[in-house]
């Protein structure tokens, strides 16, 4: 399937995206940090082969081929940005019909704080694991964050190789995994900003606000227990667990993650 690039201009800069498809149901993917849109192109292009669901991917600002930024933003600012992007396409014919969000990791955090500013704009919600930390937890990451930095050795890239493609999981083509590397050495000076923007925000607070009731699919992960405890603070939810998880979910798990996505969408 070809993907269409396309850039949307907003306050904070350009934002870069990837259209798969044509719907009048489209899935509006947000990405883990410090990765890109592109960490979903093996999902998106499978969705749309399967389904009549077309997909948006986004580069959150600061990574991929979005403007660049010079200091973090919040979660909160990261929704707006979003939401600024949604309805210059909506208003363009770039995007009609239901708006669906999809989140992983960080980008759950980001599709709730959007369906709580924007009820109306959103159709649903889907939290593919959500990165809960309540404030003691969060108080200890920003207090051992580390800051990525170019060094002129080539061993501060040694992590990222080994975690990105040496030690891949089965059936990820080198080839991907090295996409995603590249995803990440791109965006190594901010790689620590998504980080930052997650562990200021207090989920606690922001989930029992979402009105949607959220599709929550978890795996088998470190975040298995804490997107347990974000199920119990949203108002309803349909929850699912993925089963014979393999690693990198959307590589080599996407025919379970559809079935439940067009399941809980209504196609």
């Amino acid at each position: 399937m070809m993907r269409k690039n396309f850039y949307i201009e907003t306050k904070l800069g350009q934002v870069h995206g990837r259209k798969y498809g044509e719907s009048n149901k489209t899935i509006i993917c947000l990405h883990p940090m410090p990765y890109s849109g592109g960490y979903y192109d093996t999902f998106c292009n499978d969705l749309v082969s399967k389904t009549n669901i077309a997909a948006i991917s986004l580069d959150m600002l600061g990574y991929g081929q979005s403007s660049k930024i010079e200091e973090p933003i919040s979660i909160e600012d990261y929704a707006f940005n979003v939401i600024e992007v949604l309805k210059s396409l909506k208003d363009t014919g770039g995007l009609s019909g239901e708006v669906t969000l999809l989140g992983f990791h960080t980008g759950s955090a980001i599709a709730n704080e959007i369906a709580i500013h924007e009820p109306e704009l959103i159709g649903k919600v889907i939290f593919v694991t959500y990165p809960f930390f309540d404030a003691t937890k969060r108080e200890q990451l920003l207090e051992s964050q580390t800051k990525g930095s170019i060094e002129e050795s080539i061993d501060c890239l040694k992590g990222m190789w080994e975690f990105t493609i040496t030690n891949r999981s089965e059936g990820i083509s080198i080839e991907r995994a090295y996409e995603n590397f590249i995803d990440q050495v791109k965006n190594m000076p901010v790689s620590w900003y998504g980080f930052y923007s997650m562990f200021n925000y207090p989920s606690e607070d922001r989930l029992p606000l979402l009105q949607h009731v959220p599709l929550i699919i978890n795996d088998t992960s470190s975040l298995t227990e804490p997107t347990k405890i974000a199920m119990s603070l949203v108002h309803n939810s349909e929850y699912i667990e993925l089963e014979d998880v393999k690693g990198g979910i959307f590589e080599l798990n996407t025919d379970q993650i559809i079935r439940h996505v067009s399941r809980y969408i209504g196609v």
